[in-house]
């Protein structure tokens, strides 16, 4: 069976009539809904189109409450049975009546099977596994890679007034839904003040970890909300009230798996260094609807803080994809993710984020939000109010005859793993058969399969600082009163000392056009054997959340040079000369554009990425263009040729019939016919048959050259796509940006541009 070309931008979602079905995916710009009933192989279309993205070197963020989509993980890239006996049934394997190994070697060689007879080489799942890095995080758990969500949370980059204000309100709700308390109006007085509390310290671009926040409740740094005083509008014992709700969240024991791993930030869960995308996926299926609110708003809301600070594209930049819509997205209230995922269909179009939402029941969408989504990819659907749902928008599409009770049937009696798919962006209705998907559907991973899985991404992210945590420990040992020392938060009784320092550097280059100023810190673990610092090995600017002075504690030894110090003014001196060898600002160059000095490298890329998708789907156009003037040249010339052929043909057998009744008829009737032998008149008509079998000879010649003139062309047009799909393959190899080589530009700073330097005793 033939295979499918990787290189037009186009995602291979299955098959139309027996031969491939793509999807443009520039086309997911304008959004997409899966919809369908339990068992249409919605969760088969969703990992497929994802599949696609991954090769495509497109990054997704993947909400996903089922589990399902952890599945993107397992790409066994040699099929074997050892690959798959981790993820078998053991329970279904004995209802079969085999063994664990024989089951997995059923389903290796199914999904062999599968994979080749649609179109594709057992080749593209090394091609999947090695174009995308799959990361599966578990929010609150230690099962996946963690998100630190409750430790503190940063004031956003917004100019915006009126986005500032729906963040914050957002924010809130969302906040206010962990503890139990919904206000879909957001005008109750919990939301007002704590909405107030966020607004005015995000507006000193301040952030607040959730102990200021309790702080906050409790003593307010503002007077009024609105025209009344505070008290008034919240009494002091009322807000106390909810500052001990809050509490009683940050005492849990299962707040720390709130606080621990990476911070969730949209900008470095795109690319990696390499410019490998990244592939995302939030499992949230262990977490209580109250938590899967909060979380799910949350991350709505970074991603739409992050994609008001670029710029606007025509490319798909990154994908939003979410498993199971219902509860987040309703037609008739108003909970917390709502206003953020209306916003992200209204607006995310402009800057290139195609959002993917997935439902069992149309009417769990609101009816704005579908109105705003271009595909949809409509699978068996049984109610009649489902159905009613979407046919009122499938009626009257351009290209398609379908009436109303068509349609009705049509999505009745479609077959498991079959979608009537209407793309606002083509004309017409299509109906698809989905491909074979690459990576194992196994169904929801345990948290021992995400675990082992993730094994390696959380050994990797553990920081340094956690390496060495002290086992035992002392009192807090008596240092000079001009050291400050401080408290990071977390739940260790056994207390470990670092020295943390910070410093500000202002970076200048006229000639470049850079003027700014960078905020920098470095955390060095200190250890009782040591006699002196070596900047060289501590840690470069870490997120510390803060916390009072634990009582309970117990302390490790300080190295003597510490306990004997009487402030650290040598150390910043050091510190100021170690920024200042050390600390420049490198800033990447490539296809003719700068990275800035706020950029990180995976933010460049992200842009990179942009322009490369831009001038690459400008050319692979054009490209696409020449060829198909070429092909339908060659196409009217083997059009003519064979309809001369065919006629060259007819003329032959026709002429060759009559040249041999006529000769024979001549000769029987020369030699037979007359007793008088050959005549004159039996001679002439000998030659006008002889004649007629030389024209016979001719038309064996014509008809010989019309077939290599066939032939000729149809190598012609075999040549033509073969240099299609080379010339096409070289332009996507060229505009990868895993192909492109950055240019780094290091800028380095004056000494006199290095200030405001300090150095405190952290304590964790």
């Amino acid at each position: 069976m033939k295979s499918i070309q990787e290189n037009l931008k186009l995602f291979y979602l299955g098959l139309k009539d027996k031969e491939p079905f793509f999807y443009k995916n520039k086309d997911l710009t304008t959004h997409a809904a899966i919809i369908g009933m339990t068992g249409s192989g919605k969760t088969g279309l969703g990992i497929t189109l994802l599949e696609e993205a991954c090769i495509d070197n497109i990054p997704s963020i993947i909400i996903d409450p089922k589990g399902d989509m952890t599945n993107l993980a397992l790409t066994f890239e040699n099929l074997t049975s050892d690959d798959f006996v981790p993820y078998i049934d053991e329970n279904e394997a004995v209802n079969k009546g085999i063994s664990i190994s024989e089951s997995a070697s059923l389903q290796a060689e199914s999904w062999r099977k599968g994979i080749e007879s649609s179109f594709q080489e057992i080749s593209r799942v090394k091609t999947l596994k090695e174009s995308a890095d799959i990361t599966i995080y578990t929010p609150k758990s230690s099962a996946g890679v963690g998100i630190a969500l409750l430790s503190d949370f940063h004031a956003p980059k917004i100019d915006d007034e009126e986005s500032f204000s729906a963040y914050i309100n957002s924010l809130t709700a969302s906040v206010l839904s962990l503890v139990g308390i919904k206000d879909d109006d957001m005008s109750s007085k919990e939301q007002l003040l704590i909405a107030k509390i966020f607004e005015s310290k995000f507006k000193e671009d301040k952030d607040v970890t959730i102990e200021d926040l309790i702080g906050f409740i409790a003593s307010p740094s503002f007077s009024k909300i609105g025209v009344f005083d505070i008290e008034t509008f919240y009494p002091s014992a009322e807000r106390m009230k909810l500052a001990m709700k809050i509490n009683a969240l940050l005492a849990s024991p299962s707040f720390k798996g709130w606080s621990e791993g990476v911070r969730l930030d949209i900008s470095k869960m795109l690319f990696d260094a390499n410019g490998k995308a990244k592939c995302n996926i939030f499992t949230i299926s262990h977490l209580s609807d109250e938590e899967r609110m909060f979380f799910v708003t949350l991350l709505l809301n970074e991603v739409i803080v992050w994609m008001r600070t670029t710029e606007g594209t025509s490319s798909l930049r990154a994908i939003l994809y979410m498993d199971e819509i219902f509860g987040f997205f309703p037609p008739n209230s108003n909970p917390p993710s709502k206003t953020p995922m209306l916003t992200l269909l209204k607006q995310a179009r402009a800057f290139g984020i195609g959002c993917v939402l997935s439902t069992q029941n149309p009417v769990d969408l609101d009816y704005k939000g579908l109105s705003n989504i271009g595909t949809w990819f409509i699978g068996r659907l049984q109610t009649a109010q489902d159905k009613a749902r979407v046919i009122d928008g499938l009626i009257g599409i351009s290209g398609s005859s379908l009436d109303k009770n068509e349609i009705g049937n049509t999505i009745s009696n479609l077959a498991k793993r079959h979608f009537l798919v209407k793309n606002i962006n083509e004309d017409g209705l299509n109906i698809i058969s989905t491909r074979w998907a690459l990576s194992y559907l196994k169904g929801p991973l345990s948290r021992d399969q995400i675990s082992n899985l993730m094994n390696e991404k959380k050994t990797n992210l553990q920081h340094k600082i956690s390496k060495n945590l002290a086992k035992t420990g002392g009192t807090k040992p008596v240092l000079s009163n001009e050291i400050e020392q401080i408290f990071a938060l977390n739940e260790n009784k056994f207390l470990s000392p670092c020295l943390f320092a910070k410093a500000k550097i202002r970076y200048f280059d006229a000639k470049k056009g850079i003027e700014t100023t960078k905020d920098v810190s470095y955390l060095y673990e200190l250890d009782e054997t040591q006699n002196s610092i070596n900047w060289l090995e501590a840690s470069e600017d870490l997120d510390i959340s803060l916390t009072s002075k634990k009582d309970d504690a117990s302390f490790k030894e300080l190295p003597n040079f510490i306990q004997n110090a009487k402030n650290f003014k040598n150390f910043e001196r050091d510190f100021k000369d170690f920024v200042f060898r050390n600390r420049k600002l490198e800033l990447f160059e490539a296809m003719g554009i700068n990275s800035t000095p706020d950029e990180s490298k995976e933010e460049f890329y992200v842009r990179l990425s942009d322009k490369c998708n831009e001038i690459l789907e400008q050319k692979t156009a054009d490209l696409t263009q020449k060829f198909q003037k070429e092909q339908a040249r060659l196409e009217d010339a083997l059009s003519k040729a064979t309809a001369r052929l065919e006629k060259e043909q007819r003329e032959m057998n026709a002429s060759g019939l009559e040249a041999i009744i006529n000769i024979g008829s001549s000769l029987l009737g020369a030699f037979l016919g007359s007793s008088r032998g050959v005549t004159k008149t039996s001679v002439g008509k000998i030659a006008t048959s002889v004649k007629s079998a030389n024209k016979v000879l001719k038309n064996r010649t014509d008809v010989k050259l019309g077939e290599e003139s066939v032939e000729a062309i149809n190598a012609k047009i075999e040549e033509l796509i073969q240099n299609f799909t080379n010339e096409a393959q070289a332009l996507k190899d060229s505009y990868d940006i895993k192909n492109i080589t950055l240019n780094t530009i290091a800028l380095a700073p004056k000494k006199s541009d290095i200030y405001d330097e300090k150095i405190v005793l952290l304590w964790r």
